[in-house]
């Protein structure tokens, strides 16, 4: 006979009931889930883990658009503008060599466009010319310039208006073009005739030629020349150097 047998009878009838208690409540505590014990040996590194959640956020980011107010703002686009218009048929432009055939040079590094509804006309000038110098030009079928000197010009007009004709020099100017222009300055040195000028054009027997230019404000501007034809006369154009071939 079992301990646990002698027990029941020497107990009797209430030592019966507190082992069949004590025996149901180990039955329900066998049928109670375990809780689930990680493998220690299985658990994932505590650093690995971070790496791996750092790189999921750092692709949630890439993935999620940013905020007006969060996103760094974009440079604004740098507008990228030229050094001057180009003056379409013109035989020269601004930063041009004139070059004559005598050897002198004209650096292009002003000038005023005259217009009406398109340029007609430019007046370039060259302040390290060894003096000053002036180069005009008109567009083509024109490839001629005027390669000039400044006047003093009360030597010309006598009164406001410039005159169909005038005498320099012991030479006879007959005025050939008589036109009010709009003056735009470019480069550096050109003078400041204002918004508005009349342009008159003298020729001579030869090849002199003469320029006088008065502003809307009644300041008045003359050149004297002589005309280049094509043939005696060269353009080196901006950027290039005198020694290229």
């Amino acid at each position: 006979m079992s301990l646990l047998l002698a027990g029941l009878i020497v107990a009797g009838t209430s030592g019966a009931v507190a082992i069949g208690r004590w025996l149901s409540r180990r039955r329900e505590n066998s049928n109670e889930p375990k809780p689930d014990v990680p493998d220690a040996a299985n658990a994932p590194d505590a650093g690995e883990a971070n790496d791996e959640q750092d790189k999921k956020d750092e692709k949630d980011d890439a993935a999620t658009p940013k905020k007006a107010g969060g996103a760094a703002p974009k440079p604004p686009k740098r507008r990228v503008e030229g050094p001057h218009a180009h003056l379409e048929g013109f035989p020269c432009q601004l930063g041009d060599v004139v070059m004559r055939l005598t050897g002198e040079e004209a650096w292009l590094a002003g000038g005023l466009v005259l217009s009406e509804e398109a340029p007609i006309a430019a007046l370039f000038v060259a302040p390290d010319a060894g003096h000053d110098c002036a180069i005009y030009v008109r567009p083509q079928p024109r490839e001629a310039v005027f390669w000039m000197e400044p006047l003093d010009p009360g030597a010309i007009l006598v009164g406001g208006e410039p005159p169909s004709s005038v005498e320099h020099r012991g030479i006879r100017f007959d005025r050939v073009r008589r036109l009010p222009l709009r003056p735009r300055r470019i480069g550096v040195g050109a003078p400041d005739v204002g918004d508005a000028v009349v342009l008159a054009e003298y020729s001579s027997a030869g090849a002199e030629r003469l320029l006088v230019m008065r502003s809307a404000s009644g300041t008045s501007h003359a050149y004297r020349g002589e005309e280049l034809e094509v043939s005696s006369y060269e353009v080196i154009a901006s950027g290039k150097s005198t020694l290229d071939e």
